[in-house]
Parts: structure tokens; C-alpha cells; sequence
């Protein structure tokens, strides 16, 4: 075998198992597998080439080089396990008392070791008393960018979303009431798509506008009051069909895909879409005309 092969063959193993992985081509033990064989193979020419001082160090380098691949992949292993990402029914609530302001959050389960998605649900359902709204299958490109992030977070802190949310909603709306700090001070709610809400209850609660008609609200905001894009829309719209709503105020990035789900699932709740705090005050106006 060539020694320019030698060298070069194991690192494209490596890249032709990391596109066959991310594809979903290969489990991650086949990807491994490509690894090693590359490992071997530098092992190899570390052998053949061990008495020219320079294609041994060459060769030296690459088997490091591979190893620290192997280290930095293997962690794909703990990720394995999860199947599926389940998102369940949460009841909408209001932050402040008749604002008619309603947050929707859901729960999202991370399933293991389960393939059968019947079972899963079934079980979850019984266990939790909540309907299961979405079910997502864990795909290897899932996986391996969990991982990446996981990684990441050793060299820079992870964003916490609801910090954020929290010093974007006091940045707009400062000299918030007791009831926007409760909620701001929770330690049981994750993520920012609760900030377009909680900063049209604090308006509400100070006179900017009145509201008689109950509406439910997601979307995450920055310190100017833009309005910004959310995950889990689909689970998040039909808790709003479900729980009876007439509307729902969501973000303009998140249209597209509240009116597919809302034609897919035939949902009769009406989509208002508003890139802006202030825009969502005169929709909120109009509807309560």
C-alpha cells in the first residue's frame, strides 16, 4: 500500500463515516468501527515506515490526530439512547388576573431506549394525565449536534433563554408588579417564548390598553420589543385549539408554519401575526372593537 494512502485513507474514512452517520446511513458503532480501521491503518504505517525518522513522525502525528477524533466523537455515545422527543399538553395561564393574556408552554420528554411510539405515548398519557401533542424521532443529525453543543458549553456558558427573556421583558417594561416578578423569578420554565406575552399582561395591568377577549400569546422579544421566532409551534397551536381560543398572537417568522398546521389539523383558531409589541397592542385593540 502507497504511503501517501497511508496517510490520507483514515481521515477520509473518518469524514465518509461522519456524512453517512449525520445521514442516518450508519449507527454510531459502524461509525466507530471506520474510526478505528483508520487508527489501524496509521498504526500500520507507523510500522512499515518506523526506521525514515520523518514518515515515522508522520505517521505518529496522524495516529494522535485520529485518536483525538475518537475522543472528541465518542461522546456521541451517550446520546444513543434517546429515541424520541415527546411534547405534551400544558393548561394556558395567565400571568396577571383577567388581563385575558394566556402564555402557552408545553412539556417536552426525552425519551430512551423506546422505539415503539404507540407504547410511548400510551404510557406517557397514563403516567403524566397529559395528551401527547408531537412526537419527534431523534435523528443521528440531532444527536451529533447536541453533542457539539454539549461540547461548547465546556468552553462557553450555554444561553440561558429565560434569562434572556427575563432582561429583554425588564429592559421594555421596566418597574414591572409583583405579578411579572413572580413569574420572571420561576425556576420551573425554560426558554424566551414567553416574553410577547409577559410584556402585553404587564401593559395590560398598567392601563395601556383593555382587553375582554382571551387570547393566547408565544413569542420571544427582544430589549426593543421586536417580536422574535419560537420553537414547538405546532404542539403550541393546538393547545390554543384545545383550549378553546379564538386567537392566538404569535410571531411573523412563526406564520408559515401555524397555517400549515392549522390546515393539516383543520383548526378553526384564527392566526395573528405581529413582528412588534406595539403592533400586537393594536391587534389586540381591534379585536376587542
Amino acid at each position: 500500500m502507497k504511503r501517501t494512502t497511508l496517510i490520507v485513507l483514515p481521515f477520509i474514512l473518518y469524514i465518509l463515516g461522519l456524512l453517512l452517520y449525520y445521514f442516518n446511513k450508519i449507527n454510531i458503532y459502524l461509525f466507530f468501527i471506520l474510526i478505528i480501521i483508520g487508527l489501524g491503518m496509521a498504526l500500520l504505517g507507523f510500522y512499515l515506515y518506523r526506521h525514515n525518522n520523518r514518515q515515522r513522525q508522520i505517521f505518529a502525528g496522524s495516529f494522535f490526530v485520529i485518536c483525538l477524533i475518537c475522543m472528541f466523537e465518542s461522546r456521541l455515545i451517550n446520546y444513543e439512547i434517546y429515541t424520541y422527543f415527546v411534547t405534551s399538553y400544558n393548561e394556558p395561564f395567565e400571568i396577571v388576573e383577567d388581563s385575558g393574556i394566556h402564555i402557552l408552554s408545553v412539556d417536552i420528554f426525552e425519551a430512551a431506549y423506546i422505539d415503539d411510539l404507540d407504547y410511548l405515548i400510551k404510557t406517557l398519557e397514563l403516567s403524566n394525565d397529559k395528551e401527547v401533542l408531537e412526537a419527534e424521532m431523534v435523528t443521528n443529525k440531532i444527536r451529533y449536534t447536541s453533542k457539539n453543543d454539549e461540547l461548547l458549553s465546556y468552553i462557553r456558558p450555554a444561553e440561558k433563554h429565560f434569562e434572556t427573556m427575563k432582561e429583554n421583558v425588564m429592559a421594555y417594561l421596566p418597574g414591572t408588579s409583583s405579578a411579572i416578578e413572580d413569574f420572571l423569578n420561576r425556576e420551573d420554565f425554560e426558554g424566551d417564548s414567553a416574553g410577547l406575552a409577559t410584556v402585553l399582561s404587564g401593559l395590560a395591568e398598567k392601563g395601556s390598553f383593555n382587553n375582554n377577549v382571551p387570547i393566547a400569546v408565544t413569542g420571544a422579544i427582544d430589549e426593543e420589543g421586536n417580536v422574535k421566532e419560537i420553537g414547538s409551534m405546532k404542539a403550541k397551536i393546538l393547545i390554543a385549539e384545545k383550549s378553546g381560543f379564538s386567537h392566538i398572537f404569535l410571531p411573523v417568522e412563526n406564520a408559515k408554519e401555524a397555517r400549515e398546521v392549522k390546515d393539516i389539523h383543520q383548526l378553526n383558531i384564527g392566526i395573528i401575526e405581529v413582528a412588534t409589541v406595539d403592533r400586537a397592542v393594536i391587534e389586540i385593540e381591534k379585536l376587542n372593537t
